[in-house]
């Protein structure tokens, strides 16, 4: 028996360390939501999904799947704190969802054993789904709170004053891996370097980005680009709130090199419209964090378990990832 046992404890102790590669890195918490727990798997899992639907790798559509769950967790906690409740439709959504997933995935069986080899569950996607539902009602409840509260011309003027930005920039794109410049051609950084003297010592900036610029809206934004907080990527925005009107700078972002001039805001009259759509989904985006508090709904991202998803850790997928899209 003391054998028996014994050898049953070396087999367990095998398995154990087998789970602790590729399936045991995907059982790490990768956020933790409220009382919603999302592992690096479902992050892995629904990432995956959803490649083939927006046209692009893993590593390029992870963020932005991480940053949608945490988005729809954010309101699923609320909305169950606010204890809000769903219709039998908006619970068959859900559960249609998951069925769609499960079928496009070999079946229920297949497509749970899928999921629970790679750290995630039917569970999570009841969950996902569910939470998606819940956005819907608390957005409509906080548009309730401001049916009868228009923003004044003055509150949406002072609004663009403070939040808007205007800039033109050249975007020079960065060179090909491998890729060989002519004799004399500058590219990448040099030459946008060098496209920023040139601007900075007098040359026509529009001239240069109608020559230069890589940019395919740079035509049909000749004045420049006129944006608030969130609207453009990171580093340019950055780097335009940096500097003041009339003054040159450049930045680096995943779209190559922007050499940047920042320009004077146009007429208020002249983008009210969009200034007051802004607005609201401002006001909305400011409530909502407003509520999270009011109802202790917290947040913890775990950026380190995040960063190590790879999509080499998932098991061979039962799913036919052409057909999903996580419009969730």
């Amino acid at each position: 028996m003391k054998k028996i046992r014994l050898m049953a404890a070396v087999a367990a102790l095998a398995m154990a360390l087998t789970a602790c590669g590729a399936n045991g890195k995907l059982k790490k918490v990768a956020m933790e939501i409220g009382d919603t727990k999302v592992t690096a798997g479902d992050i892995a899992i629904m990432t995956k999904a959803d490649m083939a639907y927006m046209g692009s790798d893993f590593e390029t559509v992870k963020p932005m799947i991480v940053e949608q769950m945490e988005t729809i967790f954010r309101y699923g906690e609320l909305g169950e704190a606010m204890k809000i409740e769903l219709t039998d439709e908006e619970k068959n959504s859900a559960v249609n969802m998951r069925a769609q997933y499960a079928a496009n995935g070999g079946g229920y069986d297949a497509y749970t054993k899928y999921l629970k080899d790679n750290a995630s569950s039917m569970d999570f996607l009841d969950k996902l789904f569910t939470a998606s539902a819940y956005a819907t009602k608390v957005q409509e409840k906080i548009a309730e709170e401001f049916k009868d509260k228009e923003a004044t011309d003055d509150e949406l003027k002072a609004f663009y004053d403070e939040s808007y930005y205007a800039a033109k920039h050249i975007l020079v794109n960065k060179p090909e891996e491998g890729a060989e410049p002519a004799e004399g051609e500058k590219q990448g950084e040099e030459l946008a370097n060098e496209l920023l003297e040139r601007a900075k010592n007098g040359e026509d900036f529009d001239a240069l980005v109608k020559e230069y610029s890589q940019d395919p809206g740079s035509e049909s934004n000749p004045d420049g680009y006129v944006f608030t907080d969130g609207e453009m990527v990171k580093p340019f925005e950055e780097k335009v709130k940096e500097l003041k009107p009339g003054e040159f700078g450049i930045c680096e972002s995943d779209y190559g090199y922007h050499v940047i001039l920042r320009v004077e805001l146009p007429a208020f009259e002249d983008k009210k419209d969009t200034v007051s759509s802004s607005y609201s989904s401002k006001r909305t985006e400011k409530r909502f964090e407003e509520l999270l508090k009011e109802y202790n709904i917290k947040v913890e991202i775990h950026q380190d378990v995040i960063d190590a998803i790879a999509e080499d850790m998932l098991t061979e997928s039962p799913v036919k990832e052409d057909d999903l899209s996580v419009s969730y």
